[in-house]
């Protein structure tokens, strides 16, 4: 399988608001999408969309950037479909108490406002955070925004998004701020809470370690298995810059759900770079380090090691088609639907399995992803 040339738009510096308006505007669509296909009853369930960064990069110079950015976009998107008007709350938040009431202001001032059957709520008063609370201990399917290392209140809201499997959170991370926020004096109890016993490990780490990227790479790695252990579904994507070795940010998604997992990586394949045997690597201008030594740094997930991986499986997979297969197995790897078809081109020329027509059962020798995989005890 030859490389597919990544997305242009990380080949320059981007700034926090210019990833947050591409990404989360893609995804946002795919998102609501899955969650209107699985609701049971639109007259009980609710849909919550809370933005902790409402209006993070606004300064003078951008101060009318609401009027063509992602908060603008996203209620747009909303008006489109009349259910997910009725269904949709969203929750807006940031540091700045005045920079939410600007956003707000912002938002009224569009001329589909009046149309929204819940316009949005600032996270500035009390009344509008219980509100928001209850609808998240209901079990409403929720979707956050947020940077957990930048503020307190990012904090408290991943403790409470991750202590119930209903919400997915999107976040973009700041070198910066992960070293603040963790290595500092003082470790807050929410971040306490998260990291658990990791937190002695990442401490003794860094007492040893004055690489500030490989401390880095250590605390998101034990985020990352922090969130592993309370039933998410992780992918860590990270945004270098051209000819850099360190991530500008980090963007990281988390879901206990697979569906709203697929989505979001089918979402950001685009972006992603492949090795030459067709496996995707989730890094914006991935940096290539000199050969230093005879001993190469062998990637996790290769196409070889995905053959080897499906090779004995046929008490989990006997009879059902790749793209089920895919959908089972692939949570969690940088896989994707690709790998899985060309896995099986390769186990079938090795005799491990036969492909058969979905709907005739017959034999076929070209796979698709609708191809019903026979093992061959």
């Amino acid at each position: 399988m030859s490389s597919t040339e990544p997305n242009d738009f990380f080949r320059k510096r981007r700034t926090f608001v210019e990833i947050k308006r591409e990404v989360l505007g893609k995804y946002f669509d795919n998102w609501c999408d899955i969650r209107l296909a699985a609701m049971h009853d639109e007259a009980k369930d609710a849909l919550l969309y809370i933005d902790l960064h409402a209006g993070v990069g606004r300064d003078t110079a951008e101060k009318n950037l609401i009027n063509l950015g992602t908060e603008g976009a996203i209620y747009k998107s909303i008006l489109k479909r009349p259910l997910l008007n009725r269904v949709m709350r969203t929750f807006l938040h940031d540091k700045e108490r005045a920079t939410v009431d600007q956003v707000i202001e912002s938002l009224e001032a569009l001329p589909f406002y009046q149309d929204m059957v819940h316009p949005p709520l600032p996270l500035t008063t009390a009344e509008n955070k219980t509100a928001m609370r209850e609808l998240l201990d209901t079990g409403c399917r929720s979707m956050l925004f947020l940077d957990p290392f930048r503020s307190g209140y990012g904090q408290q809201m991943l403790v409470q998004a991750t202590s119930t499997l209903h919400s997915d959170l999107l976040m973009l991370l700041n070198p910066d701020n992960i070293m603040r926020a963790v290595t500092g004096r003082k470790v807050s109890k929410p971040l306490a809470e998260i990291f658990g016993a990791r937190l002695q490990k990442i401490s003794h780490y860094c007492r040893k370690e004055k690489d500030n990227y490989r401390r880095q790479e250590l605390i998101i790695d034990n985020f990352v298995g922090a969130l592993q252990e309370k039933g998410h579904l992780t992918l860590l994507y990270k945004v270098n810059l051209p000819e850099m070795e360190q991530p500008n940010h980090y963007l990281l998604f988390s879901s206990p759900d697979n569906l709203a997992y697929r989505g979001f990586k089918e979402t950001i394949l685009p972006y992603a770079t492949y090795q030459e045997d067709g496996v995707p690597v989730y890094t914006a201008n991935e940096f290539l380090q000199p050969q230093l030594s005879f001993f190469e740094q062998r990637p996790e997930y290769t196409l070889l090691n995905l053959v080897e991986r499906l090779k004995n499986q046929s008490a989990l997979y006997k009879y059902k088609s790749i793209e089920k297969i895919y959908e089972l197995d692939g949570c969690g790897t940088n896989y994707i639907r690709e790998n899985y078809v060309a896995a099986f081109e390769q186990l079938r020329k090795e005799g491990k399995i036969e492909l058969l027509n979905a709907k005739t059962m017959q034999t076929i020798r070209l796979p698709t992803p609708a191809s019903v995989v026979k093992y061959r005890l």
